[in-house]
């Protein structure tokens, strides 16, 4: 009489298997969108170190504080300006080495690491420098998100795909036989040795064979 209960050690494996899935796909997603914002802060840093907005925060500084000199203070402000863009720019790139080595798809990271730039872009220049940004801008960034879902639906399609060809080669390998469990050493030293001694025996029997013939020639 077979049992329909399932050994629960395999549901407990399954249950894993689908745990760490899940959170696996959520790291790469935080890993690409972090990425993508340090894109934008390098971007925004790197504005900050030419751009005339700096020299007039800078003295806003020299006026507070008189004794340091304008000059001086908006050498320091575009400096710090630009050590922050290389800091943006060094942990967007270890983010998003990370984010290719957790995810299992490079066109995912890449698409969810620009879509995250030019947004962040966009609230930066609307908050930092008042920037406008017209519909079409927006226009343009729904339809990059409406790209980026599309290619991740195709991706898993072809996952889905690619796992149900490989079980069902799998079931037709097990409903066939094919799978035959390897053999020990001593299995195989027995197989050895009866081929050697068939192979002998049938040797013997055409010698005799020819024996036989050459007595009724004779």
């Amino acid at each position: 009489m077979s049992s329909s209960t399932s050994n629960p050690s395999h549901t407990r494996s399954r249950s894993d298997s689908r745990t760490r899935t899940r959170s696996m796909a959520t790291h790469w997603i935080l890993l690409a969108v972090a990425s993508g914002a340090f894109a934008a802060l390098n971007g925004l840093f790197a504005k900050l170190t030419t751009t005339e907005s700096t020299k007039n925060f800078a003295s806003f500084i020299a006026r507070i504080l008189p004794f340091l000199g304008e000059g001086f203070v908006e050498f320091w402000v575009r400096a710090a300006c630009f050590g922050l863009n290389v800091l943006c720019n060094v942990i967007m790139w270890a983010l998003f080495t990370r984010a290719l080595t957790v995810s299992p798809s490079t066109t995912k990271v890449s698409i969810t690491n620009t879509s995250t730039n030019f947004l962040v872009t966009a609230v930066l220049g609307m908050i930092v420098f008042g920037e406008q940004v017209r519909g079409l801008w927006w226009l343009g960034a729904a339809m990059m998100g409406v790209g980026c879902i599309l290619v991740g639906m195709r991706e898993q399609e072809e996952e889905k795909t690619k796992k149900r060809r490989g079980a069902s080669r799998d079931h037709g390998r097990s409903a066939r036989g094919e799978e035959e469990e390897p053999l020990d050493e001593d299995e195989t030293i027995t197989l050895i040795g009866r081929e050697n001694e068939s192979d002998s025996q049938s040797e013997e029997e055409q010698d005799g064979a020819g024996r036989r013939s050459g007595r009724d020639q004779s």
